[in-house]
């Protein structure tokens, strides 16, 4: 069975990336595949030190003791991941950032140990003008991220919802976040 992996950035449990990835979700249960969901901003994720502890030991985790080490077997386990945040200050959300820092640990001898992944992304904004939202930014880091790590974009999907409660109203955004569950069920 496919192993799909949600890292949920957003501060807001009930906000409006929760909603779209609620909706991605529909989409997976549909197709009789689940996923978990993680919520980043309940966990403690501490900021790399770059210290190549990880790479050094070839060790697949890291020398700092959080609950990313919980996380890095599930991420080589999983078949696709999925990243998921608001739009804050023009970019990923701190806490989808240091999830994304933390991943340096993943070096193996042999190169980056998540190639051939599927990645999706969800992005949520408030600024209702996509080139001053600050979207671009992240797309842009998220797609040097899945280039580095050799892995496959299946699909990115953004708009915009500003208060809680917007993401339903936008019918498009939500079809768009049931696609990209359908893409994921492939």
């Amino acid at each position: 069975m496919t192993k799909v992996l949600i890292f949920n950035g957003s501060p807001r449990k009930k906000g409006n990336t929760s909603v779209l990835i609620k909706e991605c979700v529909r989409a997976i249960n549909d197709s009789s595949k689940e996923a978990e969901i993680f919520f980043l901003n309940d966990m403690t994720i501490k900021s790399c030190q770059f210290c190549d502890w990880c790479i050094k030991n070839n060790a697949l985790s890291c020398v700092q003791k959080d609950d990313m080490n919980n996380l890095y077997p599930k991420l080589l386990e999983s078949d696709v991941i999925v990243l998921a945040s608001p739009i804050f200050w023009f970019s990923v959300s701190a806490q989808m950032k240091l999830f994304i820092d933390r991943l340096y640990a993943l070096h193996g001898k042999d190169g980056y140990v998540l190639t051939q992944k599927k990645i999706a992304t969800i992005l949520v904004y408030g600024d209702s003008n996509v080139d001053r939202s600050g979207v671009n930014n992240a797309i842009g880091s998220i797609e040097d991220l899945i280039r580095y790590m050799k892995s496959e974009n299946i699909g990115i999907v953004h708009g915009t919802a500003y208060k809680i409660g917007d993401a339903e109203k936008n019918k498009e955004l939500m079809s768009r976040a049931y696609e990209l569950g359908s893409i994921i069920s492939k």
